[in-house]
């Protein structure tokens, strides 16, 4: 949906870096939360949310370049 994983190597990014991000907006997740929100065998409206923040946060960093 999103493919995080992918736009996160071309950009030389780890997972941990959208963690600290998303930190900085107030949202609290763990590398392990965050690992099953982009697999898929975690879901909710947290994940919802936090997907959605990593990929406003991955588009900027795209933009960026």
């Amino acid at each position: 949906m999103y493919d995080l994983k992918l736009r996160l190597v071309k950009l030389d990014k780890r997972q941990v870096d959208i963690i600290k991000e998303l930190a900085k907006q107030n949202i609290i997740v763990s590398p392990a939360e965050l690992s099953g929100f982009i697999a898929g065998y975690r879901t909710g409206a947290k994940a919802d949310l936090v997907l959605a923040e990593a990929d406003k946060i991955v588009r900027r960093w795209e933009d960026e370049i």
